[in-house]
């Protein structure tokens, strides 16, 4: 089962069926830099999901990196957002098989 870790510029709840698999940044105390984001889904074996560019440039420059789920929709009101994610999900965790990065934007989905 994939589980994921949620980065703190993404709201506390997110918009899937299978809440307990998701874990909110701000639920971790010891958890405060990207760094330590990182280190910690690196350990726990999460996939990071965030709208931060800095995980992106981070995997390009690593050798060992966590699995990253870069949403690059912009601002959407919460319905809006909810709504997308929703919508997406399934394909997400499909690719998630095969790809170590995904980047979500509006009308696309891609894995690298």
């Amino acid at each position: 089962m994939i589980k994921y870790l949620i980065d703190e510029n993404l709201p506390l709840f997110f918009p899937v069926k299978k809440s307990e698999e998701f874990i909110h940044v701000s639920q971790l105390a010891f958890v405060d830099l990207d760094s330590d984001i990182w280190e910690y889904a690196l350990k726990n074996r999460l996939v990071i999901i965030t709208k931060d560019s800095d995980f992106y440039y981070r995997c390009l420059s690593s050798k060992e990196y966590p699995k990253v789920i870069w949403i690059r929709t912009g601002n959407l009101k919460r319905k809006q957002f909810i709504s997308f994610i929703q919508a997406t999900w399934q394909d997400v965790e499909e690719i998630l098989f095969y790809s170590s990065f995904i980047i979500i934007n509006e009308d696309t989905i891609e894995g690298f």
